[in-house]
């Protein structure tokens, strides 16, 4: 949407959501690229599924899933021990949350992009 001078409230800091997570809720905010490359990181190993949960549950790895989803909540991995105590449930769907603020298609790309440099970076020349 656009605010009242034409500047998306994704960049003015109007645009969010609460997840729940354990009990306790968390405010979070559409990520600046910054947050979205820590997030990935952790989620570079996704396989094609036909909805962004079923990429999710792909990983079947919630350590992973709990540092990607403190990147978006805080913006590094603070979180990941205290979100670690929630559910496999609840942190793929607060991660699900968090990609829909993005889209799915930018979320799909970015870790395709991640994947191909980090195959490139190890490959021997």
């Amino acid at each position: 949407t656009l605010g009242d001078k034409g500047i998306p409230d994704s960049f003015i800091w109007k645009d969010f959501t609460t997840l729940i997570v354990i009990s306790k809720a968390y405010t979070i905010y559409p990520p600046i690229i910054a947050v979205l490359s820590g997030a990935i990181s952790h989620l570079s190993e996704i396989k094609d599924a036909e909805t962004i949960r079923g990429v999710l549950l792909s990983l079947g790895d919630s350590d992973k899933c709990t540092k990607a989803l403190s990147w978006f909540i805080a913006g590094d991995e603070s979180l990941s021990t205290e979100l670690s105590k929630g559910t496999y449930d609840e942190i793929i769907n607060a991660l699900d949350c968090c990609i829909s603020m993005i889209g799915a298609e930018v979320f799909m790309k970015a870790a395709s992009l991640i994947r191909s440099v980090s195959l490139l970076a190890a490959r021997p020349r």
